[in-house]
């Protein structure tokens, strides 16, 4: 096997030794042969010479270009996918190194495809098997991929490459993804189809800051939803049922209070004083339990005002003055006097008592309960910040649960209910905002509520 040059040189070589050999025969029959037909000689004598040129310059052509040709052909085939059989090696050394190179790469990409096939097989098992109904969706609106968990009620089976307006069934469901994928934006919405309930996201997959699809997940929250359902409704029938014998046994205790006259120092009135003190914290609870059934069964209505919130903390101040007093402790208020809120302001009240209570609760004697406010061009942001114990990270994200306590000695001896905090949650949500809890770097809590402007 020899390199292109090489051959060429050696065809040549050839050619011209040829040429020399029929230039010196040519001579010695000049001689010999009668002048008129000297002429004819010369003229054989170059039609060989052309012929013999034209027939290597074939021979070279045809060296180079049928492996060329075969070599195109072969990377056509590998470019639809048919990597076939293996290029025979040519003559030339370096067609004969690019073939091998060819030869080479298809069977790596040929490995690779069969690798690519079976982890497609497994992906699309995977999603197939899926609890959840998974969608893709193209930036031209259309489907790209849809599992078979999707009910065909919210979204036509047999979708895919079918455009999301003439497939999905579900109008709520539609206006999400239309919105979503106009604002190229994920998101997550709750919506009803018949008896049961549902929960789409939506998340846009990028890269260098270009979305190629939008990968959506449904999962049916019925039996979830149901029992919730069951439990709210438990809990508003226990608190109402509640209510009316602890307020009996309140009355009757108050009854025995006036009417004995108990010394001060008696067991008699020690035993007394904890009933009163105990029904006045399960009249305590059961109103919140009562207050959080309001709000999470959306009974409650938004009556959304601009007021002043310095105002209303001044209120909620000459409340709180006797707990705070108790313990020698003190309000100080950085807020803006012209600053206005726009909110419910019954519920923005309760949610400051809560916080303002519970930074006192648990924070010691002499300390300072700092609240601090301001807004941005979106939203509100008010935070209580106290002295107190402070709240681990284990701790944070249970603290807005019904009936959590960080401390319940603590809570016990100062009567809390342990739902305060779960009423500001739901008070937030409420406000399309969130509340959520940090350290003090001085030491204690900062609770944070925001909400948007509107």
């Amino acid at each position: 096997m020899r390199s292109f040059f090489s051959t060429l040189l050696l065809l040549n070589w050839g050619l011209l030794l040829v040429l020399l050999a029929l230039a010196v025969g040519v001579i010695f029959l000049e001689d010999f042969i009668n002048p008129q037909f000297r002429p004819i000689l010369l003229f054989l004598y170059v039609i060989v010479a052309i012929f013999g040129t034209f027939y290597i310059s074939i021979t070279i052509a045809r060296k180079v270009t049928d492996p060329l040709s075969m070599i195109e052909k072969k990377t056509k085939e590998i470019n639809a996918g048919d990597f076939g059989v293996e290029l025979s090696s040519p003559d030339i050394l370096e067609l004969a190194n690019l073939t091998s190179s060819i030869n080479e790469m298809a069977k790596r990409l040929k490995n690779q495809f069969l690798d690519l096939t079976v982890e497609k097989e497994k992906f699309n098992y995977l999603l197939q098997n899926l609890k959840e109904g998974v969608f893709a969706i193209d930036g031209n609106k259309k489907f790209l991929f849809l599992n078979r968990n999707i009910p065909s009620s919210i979204i036509s089976e047999n979708s895919s490459f079918k455009e999301i307006k003439s497939s999905v069934k579900n109008r709520e469901l539609l206006q999400f993804m239309e919105s979503k994928i106009k604002k190229s934006a994920e998101g997550r919405t709750e919506f009803q189809e018949g008896n049961h309930f549902y929960t789409a996201r939506i998340y846009p997959i990028k890269s260098n800051d270009m979305i190629y699809l939008y990968i959506g997940v449904i999962l049916d929250v019925t039996e979830d939803r149901q029992n919730q359902l069951i439990r709210e409704q438990f809990f508003q029938n226990a608190s109402h049922e509640l209510k009316t014998p602890i307020t009996s046994i309140k009355g009757y205790a108050e009854t025995l209070e006036y009417k004995l006259n108990l010394l001060p120092n008696s067991n008699e009135r020690k035993f007394l004083d904890a009933i009163l003190r105990n029904t006045d914290r399960l009249i305590r609870i059961v109103e919140d339990m009562l207050t959080i059934s309001r709000l999470e069964n959306h009974k409650t209505i938004l009556n959304a005002d601009f007021f002043s919130l310095f105002e209303l903390l001044q209120t909620v101040s000459d409340s709180l003055g006797v707990i705070l007093s108790n313990k020698n402790q003190t309000l100080r208020l950085e807020v803006s006097k012209t600053l206005k809120v726009y909110a419910d302001r019954v519920l923005l009240e309760d949610v400051l008592v809560n916080l303002i209570s519970n930074a006192s609760a648990y924070s010691p004697e002499g300390s300072l309960v700092l609240v601090k406010a301001d807004e941005s061009s979106e939203k509100f942001k008010i935070q209580v910040i106290d002295e107190g114990i402070g709240i681990s990270p284990e701790d944070a994200e249970r603290i807005f649960e019904r009936f959590f306590r960080v401390d319940t000695n603590r809570s016990r001896k100062e009567g809390g209910t342990g739902l305060g905090l779960s009423i500001v949650k739901h008070i937030a949500r409420l406000h399309s905002g969130e509340v959520y809890v940090s350290q003090n770097p001085k030491g204690g809590s900062i609770f944070t509520f925001e909400f948007p402007k509107k």
